[in-house]
């Protein structure tokens, strides 16, 4: 009878030490969880204010650098030269610039010279540009004011 009495105490024992630590456990989550969710509703407005923001980084599309011209067509005076045949003639053509560069070459028939024919070439501060065509061909560009 002792030998049973011991069992039951052992098992008594083993059953109160694990349903205390489950109790335990349980309550340490709560706390844990509880802890987690705080918040009090402020916001740090230093974080968030307009002195933050760095001028100097926001772009503008007005201005390309250095050429001093937005992106779009211009009339420009425009020389053409054929050094094969020898032929060179001044016309008044518009031209496509984009980001400092002649791209495009365009002609009053609707006709034009891109980048498949011309090399885009820079324009300097004073609107002029030298573009390369195929064959030897030139163009001196000056974009008109």
């Amino acid at each position: 009878m002792n030998l049973k009495l011991s069992l039951l105490f052992i098992l008594s024992l083993l059953l109160f030490s694990c349903s205390a630590k489950t109790k335990s456990d349980s309550e340490n989550n709560d706390v844990s969880n509880s802890s987690v969710n705080t918040y009090d509703g402020e916001v740090d407005n230093e974080d968030i204010s307009n002195e933050n923001i760095d001028e100097t980084n926001i772009e503008t599309n007005t201005l390309s650098s250095g050429c001093g011209l937005a992106d779009g067509t211009y009339s420009a005076t425009v020389g053409y030269n054929n050094p094969e045949t020898g032929y060179s003639a001044t016309y008044t053509l518009d031209v496509d610039v984009e980001d400092c560069q002649v791209i495009q070459i365009n002609f009053p028939n609707d006709g034009y010279l891109d980048q498949d024919h011309i090399s885009a070439a820079d324009i300097d501060e004073d609107g002029n540009a030298n573009v390369d065509g195929e064959d030897g061909k030139t163009y001196e560009i000056q974009i008109d004011n």
